[in-house]
């Protein structure tokens, strides 16, 4: 009688764990599809024509994607709410915290080198990769949720601005190169595609010429002192904003994936420096809503909303 008794109880012991860890790691057995697609914040350089980057592996929480395939993806190409699928798999439903993107420095896709490179107008290609190394890892922290039966949908935005550094003065063939390996993780979020909304519209200009460039700012994140500025070790100027958007020659611009909450805009005029095609900053825009009572300061972003803002611009000189 004591062994069957003691045998119950082993039974509901090992019963109660097995139902502790199923709640800790998700739902026991049970998938969830997770598709993963990148978009690029535009550079400030005229003499880009396009950048490349190969990715070689994506690993979610250490581990390597299955059945993830080597790709080259012309990333400047995927802007303004565009996005490449990277992959569609199918991942145990649970709760994850990060995505490591693996770049090849060395070769693409078809094998020919460099893997990751900016080509210019003039057809040359400027390899990125500033170290010996065959790969560049960059670990993108997010938590994120993968349900039973549902479908999460990430982003990953590269801000090509701040990942890259033009070095116009080397006498190397290379002018282009990635920015060090904590700036150029600085210069990628991951973001859960129906948590976030857009801001878009029209800038107009009322005085004043040159080319503008719209920057998002979580609220109160803003310090003119500094982000003036270059910062860190490749003087990336403006290093905080979110998201960045070049203002067409329509005047339409778009601030996409940005993660809901409160944000503030800012404007800021650009000329094109003839010599080496780099479109260098001239100063901040004068810059206010053109719809009354909304202020730049304070815009809310919603899940799943587009935030309409037509922009009224002056630029002082």
């Amino acid at each position: 009688m004591k062994t069957k008794t003691l045998l119950v109880a082993i039974s509901l012991l090992v019963s109660a764990m097995m139902i502790r860890c199923s709640d800790d790691d998700g739902d026991f057995g049970s998938k969830g599809t997770v598709n993963v697609k990148i978009t690029d914040a535009p550079s400030d350089d005229a003499n880009i024509q396009g950048t490349f980057i190969t990715v070689a592996d994506v690993k979610v929480d250490g581990k390597s994607v299955e059945g993830f395939s080597k790709q080259t993806i012309e990333i400047s190409a995927y802007q303004n709410g565009n996005a490449k699928l990277l992959f569609n798999e199918d991942f145990d439903a649970k709760a994850y915290s990060n995505i490591t993107l693996v770049l090849d420095n060395e070769a693409d896709a078809s094998g020919s080198s460099p893997g990751c490179y900016v080509l210019d107008t003039q057809n040359v290609k400027h390899d990125l990769s500033s170290s010996s190394s065959a790969t560049t890892e960059i670990k993108i922290e997010k938590n994120f949720m993968v349900e039973s039966n549902g479908t999460t949908d990430l982003v990953i935005d590269f801000d090509l601005r701040k990942s890259i550094v033009h070095n116009q003065e080397t006498t190397e063939p290379n002018k282009y190169e990635f920015v060090t390996a904590a700036e150029l993780k600085s210069s990628v979020r991951l973001v859960v595609q129906e948590k976030c909304g857009d801001i878009k519209g029209k800038a107009t200009k009322t005085s004043g010429s040159g080319e503008l460039i719209v920057y998002a700012y979580r609220k109160g994140s803003f310090n003119a002192t500094t982000e003036y500025q270059g910062q860190g070790s490749s003087n990336v100027m403006f290093a905080k904003a979110v998201a960045s958007s070049k203002v067409n020659t329509d005047g339409s611009y778009q601030l996409s994936f940005l993660e809901e909450g409160d944000y503030e805009i800012h404007v800021a005029s650009y000329e094109k420096n003839t010599t080496t095609g780099k479109f260098t900053f001239k100063a901040m825009a004068n810059a206010s809503s053109a719809i009354a009572g909304i202020l730049l300061n304070n815009i809310s972003v919603d899940a799943e909303s587009h935030f309409e803002l037509n922009i009224n611009v002056i630029i002082v000189m």
